[in-house]
């Protein structure tokens, strides 16, 4: 079984790099496919005719002759499947559609109550279908959630223990994703496209309090059940994040703990004071152990960077159906 699972995920990266290459520099030949990823001519040449039995790729016009033959040309079919991602962001439900080469064909942001989440996501996901051949369901949540099930909702106590993917797989027939929000940021800002990092921490100090994204070594850290980063868990009798040293004792614990070689900090409506509550957590370091640390305003940016880092490791490009 381990061995199986092995060469799944061989086989997803490898067609996950080819769909990559394609998304970014449109219509390929198999020669440049090969090129531009770690595949042999053999391996790129088989990831591209299964995409297109799927219908992931089609074939395009024949490239300009160098002198021999005109090679062919594959370019990615951005109607195969679409996903939607939904993104809780106090109480709004970001909705976005992307389509197959991850280009976002339509964003919408509808208020709701915490007790009506679900049926919010119910009433999104239906109205998609009707537009849209969407495939795969993404969503973020701020919540202590592990595969699938959410164990802990300070905010919407009502859904802790339920099992969101599982219901929503068994409602919708499509692949289904969800995880918590900060998880996702450090994912999608250690991307090549972003940090190209494996050692990195992420924070907002929000409405929420403060979270807090965590990865060593490429390792996201999650724990057993989903809990590490929880740090609004952490006793302080001045636990106050608009405060300075309230927050400046999270961020010193994260990093003597993790040692990142970057903190992201994303800004928000409570507390942007960072390069106070940075100066203030690193006194003392040593100054080989002091991390870099920048500022974003691309919070919901890296959280669907996360999702669809999570798309390629799973192989959720291909519909739930040819899983089968």
């Amino acid at each position: 079984m381990v061995e199986q699972d092995t060469l799944k995920n061989i086989r997803n990266k490898n067609l996950s790099d080819i769909l990559q290459v394609l998304r970014q520099k449109g219509a390929c030949s198999l020669s440049e496919l090969t090129e531009n990823t770690d595949s042999g001519l053999t391996t790129a040449k088989k990831c591209v005719f299964q995409a297109m039995e799927y219908g992931m790729i089609i074939q395009g016009d024949m490239a300009d002759s160098t002198g021999g033959r005109k090679a062919k040309q594959y370019l990615i079919n951005e109607n195969y499947q679409y996903f939607l991602f939904l993104v809780v962001d106090n109480n709004n439900l970001l909705s976005k559609i992307y389509d197959f080469k991850f280009q976002c064909v339509q964003e919408i942001s509808l208020h709701f109550e915490m007790n009506e989440y679900l049926n919010t996501v119910y009433r999104l996901i239906d109205s998609s279908l009707k537009k849209y051949d969407v495939g795969t369901l993404c969503l973020s949540i701020p919540c202590v959630v592990k595969d699938g099930v959410i164990l802990d909702w300070y905010y919407n106590r009502k859904l802790n223990g339920f099992d969101i993917k599982s219901n929503l797989e068994n409602k919708y027939r499509l692949n289904v994703i969800v995880q918590n929000d900060m998880k996702l940021t450090v994912m999608g800002e250690s991307s090549e496209h972003r940090q190209n990092t494996n050692n990195i921490v992420t924070m907002q100090f929000g409405h929420n309090g403060i979270g807090v994204g965590e990865m060593v070594n490429g390792h996201l850290l999650e724990g057993i059940s989903g809990f590490a980063g929880e740090v609004g868990y952490i006793n302080d009798l001045r636990k106050n994040i608009m405060s300075i040293s309230y927050p400046a004792k999270i961020l010193r614990n994260a990093i003597v703990f993790i040692n990142p070689e970057i903190i992201i900090f994303y800004t928000s409506k409570r507390q942007n004071n960072f390069s106070q509550i940075f100066e203030t957590a690193v006194k003392g370091l040593p100054p080989y152990a002091i991390p870099k640390y920048e500022i974003s305003d691309d919070y919901f940016g890296s959280i669907i960077s996360g999702l669809i880092s999570l798309i390629n490791k799973y192989g959720y490009f291909k519909k739930a159906e040819e899983e089968k």
